[in-house]
């Protein structure tokens, strides 16, 4: 490298790199110049004053921008977070010459609340199906216990109990519901009721509000007191008749495994009051089926033999008719239940 000298005489002339610091003599005049150490090339450019002037991140902004969408669309939040991160990166590099930084932060902040409420709507629908199977099993394990119950009673009175406790001429007074109480440990509850009182006499129609838990559907959203979705369909051919004659396992020829007892509907009565569903075939579906159950696509229905199954909503009315008569002998698809 090269270093052009001027002496004091106006004469130009070059010496190389190797001479810094040295003294070197004109060849036009012999005076002597000393040759310096070129200078350093600056860090920083000199620019124009408009060109130097700090702009505003275009990222920053974008990032606000997708961030605030997160209230219209939640999967915008990924690339808010993504857009402010860059946006925070270029100003970092810039030396000053972007600015922006709180707008790439703010965009930062709403695009994580976009992941959080996008993450808070994908949850709710499988919590609440968790809480609906929790709540199902809880009501199958409520029919169980019926059905435990009502075999209990079968095997001390040798037959299940009628749908209604009756007075000597034959009214009905209580459902079968108190019948069963000494059998679900409610001996004492069993023993305060008047047996040969109506379910709504002075005395007994306060101790309705006194309901075992197991009559009590889980998925009921508005549960009143002392009222039970948990009945007996009654008609003729059916476990439960309207002459209030009980029925023996024995009669069930149809198979226990094959015959409804119990079932849930939406159409609730007090738990102590006699008089449950009337079969009729017409109206069956209006009264003891799918869309007047607590649970989605179904119900629930207690068997003969105790086992709990789950009607599905598209089940054939004449598959149900055979399924609640004792002894009609009709053909079951095993593909129905």
């Amino acid at each position: 490298m090269w270093i052009l000298l001027n002496c004091e005489n106006g004469h130009s002339f070059e010496r190389p790199d190797e001479e810094i610091g040295l003294l070197a003599r004109c060849p036009e005049c012999g005076q002597e110049v000393l040759v310096p150490k070129p200078p350093e090339p600056p860090d920083v450019w000199v620019l124009s004053e408009d060109f130097a002037r700090p702009v505003l991140s275009g990222k920053a902004i974008a990032s606000v921008v997708v961030g605030v969408c997160f209230f219209f669309a939640c999967l915008s939040g990924i690339p808010a977070i993504i857009l402010g991160n860059l946006a925070e990166r270029d100003i970092d590099r810039s030396g000053g010459r972007i600015r922006g930084r709180w707008l790439a932060l703010t965009g930062r902040v709403l695009g994580t609340f976009g992941c959080l409420f996008t993450l808070f709507l994908l949850s709710v629908p499988a919590y609440r199906s968790a809480r609906e199977a929790a709540r199902r099993a809880q009501c199958v394990n409520n029919l169980k216990q019926i059905g435990l119950a009502l075999h209990n009673y079968h095997e001390v009175y040798n037959c299940l109990p009628p749908e209604a406790i009756t007075d000597k001429a034959g009214r009905p007074l209580l459902s079968w519901r108190v019948a069963i109480l000494p059998f679900f440990d409610s001996s004492t509850l069993y023993y305060d009721f008047h047996l040969d009182e109506p379910w709504d006499s002075p005395h007994n129609l306060p101790l309705t509000k006194r309901m075992p838990s197991v009559f009590s559907c889980p998925s009921d959203p508005k549960p009143q007191p002392g009222m039970t979705g948990y009945q007996v369909v009654v008609g003729p051919g059916m476990v439960f008749t309207p002459d209030f004659k009980p029925t023996r396992f024995d009669e069930i020829t149809d198979g226990l495994s094959h015959t409804i007892v119990v079932g849930e509907t939406q159409n609730v009565t007090a738990w102590t009051r006699p008089g449950d569903i009337r079969y009729d075939k017409n109206l069956l579906f209006e009264q003891f089926d799918s869309h007047h159950s607590y649970h989605d696509g179904g119900y629930n229905v207690l068997l003969a033999d105790g086992s709990v199954r789950f009607l599905k909503r598209s089940i054939d009315r004449r598959v149900i008719h055979a399924y609640l008569t004792r002894g009609g002998n009709e053909p079951l698809p095993h593909n129905e239940m």
